[in-house]
């Protein structure tokens, strides 16, 4: 077997099958022997109905879990030499096929590659700027291609993690010399689940931010934790200017503030376009607030496995 595609899946019967009809689009007469593994992680919808009706789809159903804890148990039961974890609301493109054949074709034994998500032809306003425009040198968890020996080696997923597996394990195959790690942009792919509104924004940050605030180390070897703190005592601090009715201090410091927030936004985009950086100047504020707040979600989900 060369080839085995991992889906993990939660009440996904909106977005899987259009997951599962780009995998055979893709794949169609391409010299790859393959195997389609969807893990239904505890889903209340139809997720499982829409999967087993295509063909060559093996689904596993396990009771809900974490999506690393998923991600290993499809990687246990996975046949192929390659592993490709795929997400169930992930779109694959042309270019994808080509390459993985590419791929499963080499002689290349231990190896951890894929490429970063892509937004819709139509995207929201959200996913336009920010998702966009995202620079990240880590390969998202949707779009992760490993060998076999690679995965082993590494351990699979930290099944200790909520979210962030997919960092945690690019961070481990990129210090490992026994390992190739590379991002490559062929792995083309469009991902479905963006965030349209602020508010499912905010929540996809609230969720994202718990691993940080799992524990002090957690928490000191997080850069964007340790920033979202200080988003939020500078609005601790604009408020509290506001209740002693010290209109001028709240007006400098909110000015200050924001002057501050459009470089770092600039300077995490390597973007100076104004109408960008307006926009993501507003997100970036939703992005580190929303991650401070997960501080609490974090405490309140603490002995939640997922």
């Amino acid at each position: 077997m060369d080839l085995s595609i991992i889906i993990p899946a939660f009440n996904e019967e909106d977005c899987i099958g259009q997951c599962l009809s780009s995998i055979q689009e893709v794949l169609k007469g391409r010299n790859v022997v393959y195997e389609v593994l969807v893990v239904d992680n505890g889903s209340v919808d139809g997720t499982s109905h829409v999967a087993s009706s295509f063909h060559r789809v093996n689904l596993i159903n396990i009771p809900r879990t974490s999506v690393a804890q998923a991600r290993n148990y499809g990687a246990k039961t996975a046949q192929g030499r390659v592993f490709a974890f795929v997400d169930s609301d992930v779109v694959l493109k042309n270019s994808w096929g080509a390459e993985i054949e590419g791929l499963c074709g080499s002689k290349k034994k231990s190896f951890v590659t894929g490429g970063q998500y892509g937004v819709r032809d139509k995207p929201s306003w959200i996913e336009k700027f920010w998702f966009g425009n995202m620079k990240s040198t880590h390969i998202n968890g949707g779009n992760l291609i490993v060998s076999r020996s690679a995965f082993f080696e590494l351990s699979g997923f930290d099944s200790s993690l909520k979210t962030g597996e997919d960092v945690d394990f690019c961070n481990k195959a990129s210090s490992n010399s026994e390992i190739e790690y590379t991002l490559n942009p062929e792995f083309e792919c469009v991902h479905l689940g963006y965030p349209s509104t602020i508010l499912q924004f905010a929540k996809r940050e609230l969720w994202h931010g718990e691993g940080d605030f799992r524990s002090l180390t957690d928490f000191w070897g997080s850069k964007i934790a340790q920033i979202s703190v200080l988003y939020a005592l500078v609005l601790l601090l604009i408020i509290g200017a506001l209740m002693l009715q010290k209109w001028y201090l709240a007006s400098l410091i909110f000015v200050i503030f924001m002057i501050l927030n459009y470089i770092i936004v600039c300077f995490r985009f390597d973007c100076w376009r104004f109408r960008v950086s307006i926009f993501n100047s507003l997100l970036n504020c939703v992005y580190f607030i929303s991650r401070f707040l997960s501080f609490f979600t974090a405490i309140k989900a603490r002995k939640r496995p997922y």
